[in-house]
């Protein structure tokens, strides 16, 4: 009778381990995270060397390219992104909680839900500046708006990245174009992943244009 009672108790206990497993796999809503300490554990468990700093990888398999998918604005569904951290597809490692704890990777989900979506540039006041009389603005500053203004500044002035006001002064047009190409570690990589070749020119001209 004894070891039909532990028998029992240990099924129960079983069944109770796979029933919470399985509500965990099946969680489809994101739990409350902390963004700031998401990218904290993001930049600490490497993870910008393949989808960079903000989530914004190419998917690229070049060489000296970020080979992780895009993530974020609009990261995938909280079920798909834990699963593809724990018992992830391809070249990626396997993330399970001794390395990544459930909280911390609701954090880097948080952090990734966090980055902002890309600007309409016809609202972008700078924008408004550069149409009048053109009726429409110059690819360059389409791009840089999209993709440059959020680190640099709406016209340059600088904010998390460096301010590019005067840049013309340091850097000829190709030397711009250069930079975004191989840019350092601590700035997106962009190009060709969202930027192509004509892209990168547009961008670096109109750079030299602030002052």
């Amino acid at each position: 009778m004894r070891h039909l009672k532990t028998f029992a108790v240990a099924s129960f206990i079983a069944a109770a381990l796979a029933a919470g497993a399985g509500m965990l796999s099946a969680q489809t809503t994101a739990p409350p995270g902390d963004a700031k300490h998401g990218q904290q554990v993001y930049d600490a468990h490497g993870c910008y060397l393949c989808h960079n700093y903000q989530g914004q990888g190419t998917g690229s398999r070049k060489p000296n390219q970020n080979p992780g998918p895009n993530l974020a604005p609009a990261p995938m569904p909280y079920a798909g992104f834990i699963k593809q951290l724990r018992t992830p597809r391809l070249a990626m490692p396997s993330y399970d909680a001794k390395i990544l704890s459930n909280q911390d990777a609701a954090d880097i989900y948080a952090y990734l839900a966090s980055q902002p979506p890309v600007k309409d540039p016809h609202g972008i006041a700078v924008l408004n500046v550069v149409n009048a009389g053109t009726g429409t603005a110059p690819h360059g500053a389409v791009v840089y708006s999209a993709n440059c203004a959020v680190c640099h500044g709406a016209s340059g002035q600088g904010g998390i990245g460096p301010a590019l006001k005067g840049e013309s002064t340091k850097k000829d047009q190709g030397a711009v174009a250069a930079f975004v190409k191989s840019p350092p570690q601590t700035m997106p990589k962009l190009y060709p992943g969202l930027l192509s070749e004509g892209d990168v020119t547009a961008v670096a001209a109109y750079v030299e244009t602030l002052h």
